[in-house]
């Protein structure tokens, strides 16, 4: 792991702060490449640490009884794991783990909370990431009750190019899967019609967008709703 300095902070949120608060928390972040499947935040477990994405997608998954896993949300360079602390949690109610690997920085709840109570805007644009995640959640489930899987696939796939800052994603079908909590032969057929409509070339591990302007024909208008969103 290495210390950030300010001018290296792509998350969108750390690059929201003030430049005071920026460099306190730079100073004490702690950055290192991220890898699929690395485990972020485990459920039931003490949240110590929040989690700033730069380069990457981490997956918040809902746990099933019978072992099966569902993602409720995704945060990539635009927002935090972890947010449940500042609401008041102090127990992950969640999984967490790494989607497509990156990079991402650490920083512990009580740096946070040092944070937050020198620098006022720092608890402000959190409850200010809070309420876009918010939205985030609401337009999914909505998402997941109206679109097809080959359009959801595609606004995921939109997503991750741009918190990847690549067309060439390290992404299984199983992966996906696992992701929208359907079958693999669903998925299998979602990405043969995105392939088949000049969207996307899949090799074994690799999924590349070949063509972004085809890929948004074929995603829903979820994509345009989850770009456009700020924060407040």
């Amino acid at each position: 792991m290495t210390a950030n300095t300010p001018e290296r902070l792509d998350n969108a949120v750390l690059a929201a702060l003030p430049a005071e608060a920026r460099a306190f928390l730079a100073a004490r972040l702690l950055t290192k490449r991220v890898m699929s499947g690395e485990v972020l935040h485990e459920s039931g477990a003490p949240i110590i640490h929040l989690v700033f994405p730069h380069r990457g997608i981490g997956s918040i998954q809902a746990i099933m009884q019978d072992g099966r896993s569902v993602e409720s949300a995704s945060v990539g360079r635009e927002g935090v794991v972890g947010i449940e602390y500042l609401l008041g949690k102090d127990v992950s109610p969640y999984h967490a783990t790494v989607a497509i690997s990156g990079e991402a920085s650490w920083v512990t709840v009580a740096d946070m909370e040092a944070a937050m109570a020198q620098f006022p805007a720092v608890r402000e644009i959190m409850r200010q990431y809070c309420v876009r995640m918010m939205r985030d959640l609401m337009q999914a489930v909505a998402c997941a009750s109206v679109h097809s899987a080959s359009q959801r696939v595609a606004t995921w796939l939109m997503r991750a190019e741009d918190r990847t800052c690549s067309s060439q994603l390290e992404l299984t079908q199983r992966t996906l899967a696992n992701i929208f909590g359907l079958r693999l032969a669903t998925i299998s057929d979602a990405c043969g019609r995105l392939n088949v409509g000049g969207a996307i070339d899949q090799a074994r591990g690799t999924l590349t967008i070949v063509n972004r302007e085809r890929l948004a024909d074929m995603s829903c208008e979820c994509y345009r709703r989850y770009a456009s969103a700020t924060l407040l």
